[in-house]
């Protein structure tokens, strides 16, 4: 594309793409004029590119042609409000991790050509520079000033420098032929040399490489194939720096690394501190570590600012999941599951969370869990049989893995009639295990993820918890230690090191549990501490509320060496640090939390009086009835689930001459005891 050539519309489109709409949406769209904005999808994407874009591994990734939605907030004096408020104001009030939103000071940067950069430079400061002092032309085009120049040096190429008011907005340098994508990188040689670059098309249907942090991007000839680019250069554009192809970029490394990601993420906000996917991705990277609170609050912010993405629902639903909330989840999901139905990649993932919703509410129905699970199979299978790109078949494949796990997951949970049927869970494990296969070969060679396998350890180890006898456990827990320490001996993806020491430590805490069941305590107490290690590592960032799973691994650990092993001094240990941790989250605890809080505290408490430890029991199953009693409020225990424990309350209280208290809670135990 040659701007000094042509016609005056082709040379005003030109303009306007290289210095206005980096955006890559109608102005109007990218401002938010229009309030009903169709929500972003990636088949919508891939029906679009199809027949155009083939691409493999090998080929430049293209950036999904609806990714810059995500850094544009919409723009209306409305009110924002909505189901998301109404969700929000009926979660409890959670400890956010001390990080601040207000705006950081972030100078304009970029690259610069004889000494000019786009976002610093005036027009005014171009008439004292040798190079630029004397343009052949100065135009105004479409509201935008234009100086054109000829640069003796570069005989086949016109420079031109737009802008709009006082500052220079880019530099156009317009080869008269195709250059070389390697001689066009010698314009910029020392400032891109080592930036990370996308390839994006364009609104003039060419595609650019872009290289975000430096404003440069290259225009490139199109090749054989109309819908990907030669490496050929026709244009080179330096413009100043902004947001969106930060975010592009970003939503690409999610596929490659959790740290490049969020560093695009947090980069994108320093230019735009209300890019809406800037915002998203962050949740995305809090929402791997299982980093719940954050990714909520981001996830919010998101919705807030663009509430027409379907993309950013789901996660918001995923970040209730995953901090407990399921009851808000659901409702939420029955409000927005409308935007779903008309995008199979979405309707999908709202399937699949909805199968992992039914099996983990207050009272779970895992036949719907697993009706749920059939349907986002059987819709990946109709999508399979269309024309797909790369990107949408590893989306498809990363959800075919998590339906085939939340059904496995349920048909272990689930009471059979035929006992064996449990056993069907290792069927879906397997099934699980073909797709993570398939998946880890479609990484790229830059990939710092890790194998998608440890999500397959993960609920492996989960389904054995229903089936500790089975012969599958130590296969999973010792594949799990294995691909936990080969990946991070090699790892320098952070981010993605913390997600795996999350995701294998929750592994290897239920591991610990089935060895304890088994009798295996020496084995038990091994797996104990390394989930404790990893856990410890990932959570004592957060606030409490947010190392529930830290404190129960503890907690099974002092249970381990005290009753199995005899070993006073770690039990002790153990048990002093997950019952101070207990003690700080009483006010904020969920109720699902304080369900398995409840029962792991009574168990403890019951192991520790029949040790002797009479006081030691009593105060932990004092604990234990308050953090129950908050469970029965939120719908996780029964009434007829308080009369054991308030038996054995009252029985403890007696044996400690307290007959006020052993009285009162026999009494509230004849309450709901079962009746005969």
């Amino acid at each position: 594309m040659t701007i000094t050539n042509g016609s005056r519309t082709s040379r005003s489109r030109a303009i306007l793409v290289a210095a206005a709409t980096l955006s890559l949406l109608p102005l109007a769209q990218a401002r938010g004029d229009d309030p009903k904005v169709a929500p972003a999808d990636y088949v919508a994407v891939a029906v679009d590119l199809a027949d155009a874009i083939e691409q493999t591994s090998g080929q430049a990734p293209v950036a999904s042609k609806d990714a810059a939605k995500l850094g544009r907030a919409k723009k209306s004096d409305a009110p924002k409000t909505g189901v998301v408020d109404e969700v929000e104001q009926k979660l409890p009030k959670l400890n956010v991790r001390a990080d601040s939103d207000e705006p950081t000071e972030h100078k304009p940067h970029g690259a610069s050509l004889a000494g000019v950069q786009p976002g610093v430079t005036k027009f005014v400061e171009l008439s004292k520079n040798p190079t630029f002092a004397k343009p052949v032309a100065d135009e105004l085009v479409d509201g935008y000033r234009v100086l054109t120049y000829q640069d003796p040096t570069l005989p086949d190429a016109t420079i031109q420098i737009v802008g709009k008011g006082e500052l220079v907005e880019a530099i156009m340098i317009n080869l008269a032929e195709a250059r070389a994508e390697s001689d066009a990188r010698k314009v910029f040689e020392s400032e891109i040399k080592d930036v990370r670059p996308i390839w994006t098309p364009d609104e003039l249907g060419n595609f650019r490489e872009v290289f975000p942090e430096k404003g440069v991007a290259f225009v490139l000839e199109k090749g054989e194939n109309p819908g990907l680019p030669s490496n050929r250069v026709v244009q080179i554009v330096a413009e100043t720096v902004k947001c969106e192809y930060f975010i592009m970029r970003a939503e690409q490394d999610l596929r490659v690394s959790y740290t490049y990601a969020r560093d695009d993420a947090e980069h994108a906000l320093l230019h735009d501190a209300e890019a809406p996917g800037a915002y998203w991705i962050l949740a995305k990277t809090h929402l791997a570590v299982g980093d719940a609170t954050s990714a909520r609050k981001r996830v919010y912010k998101a919705i807030k600012l663009n509430d027409s993405l379907p993309q950013f629902h789901l996660t918001y639903i995923e970040a209730l999941i995953e901090a407990g909330e399921v009851d808000s989840a659901l409702r939420y999901m029955d409000a927005v599951r409308e935007s779903f139905q008309e995008h199979p990649l979405y309707q999908t993932e709202a399937l699949v969370l909805d199968s992992i919703l039914r099996r983990e509410e207050a009272e779970p129905d895992y036949d719907a869990s697993i009706a749920q699970g059939q349907r986002a199979l059987k819709l990946l299978g109709t999508l399979y049989e269309s024309k797909l790109t790369p990107e949408v078949v590893w989306a498809a494949k990363a959800l075919e893995e998590r339906a085939n796990l939340s059904i496995a997951i349920a048909v272990a949970r689930k009471k059979w009639k035929n006992a064996g049927d449990q056993e069907r869970a290792f069927e879906w494990i397997d099934a699980a295990t073909a797709v993570a296969t398939e998946i880890d070969k479609m990484a790229s060679k830059e990939s710092q993820l890790p194998s998608a396998q440890i999500d397959v350890l993960q609920a492996g180890l989960e389904c054995c918890l229903e089936m500790p006898d089975a012969k599958q456990v130590d296969a999973y827990a010792d594949r799990a230690i294995a691909s936990a320490d080969i990946y991070l001996k090699k790892t320098l993806d952070e981010v993605s090191a913390a997600s795996v020491r999350w995701r294998i430590g929750k592994a290897l805490a239920n591991a610990a549990r089935i060895y304890e069941s088994r009798g295996d305590f020496a084995k038990a107490a091994k797996l104990g501490e390394q989930a404790v290690e990893y856990l410890t590592v990932v959570t004592d960032y957060r606030p409490p509320v947010d190392r529930v799973p830290t404190a129960l691994a503890r907690l099974e650990l002092g249970q381990i060496y005290a009753d199995g092993l005899k070993d006073a001094k770690k039990a002790s240990a153990h048990f002093g640090k997950a019952v101070e941790l207990f003690e700080e989250i009483k006010s904020v605890v969920r109720a699902k939390d304080a369900a398995a809080i409840g029962g792991s505290l009574a168990s403890a408490a019951a192991s520790s009086w029949k040790r002797g430890e009479k006081q030691e029991g009593l105060k932990a199953l004092v604990s234990a009835v308050e953090f129950l009693e908050k469970a029965r409020e939120g719908g996780f225990v029964s009434d007829a689930d308080m009369w054991k424990p308030y038996a054995n309350l009252s029985v403890m209280y007696k044996g400690s001459n307290d007959a006020a208290n052993a009285a009162k809670y026999k009494k509230l135990a004849d309450q709901v005891a079962p009746k005969k």
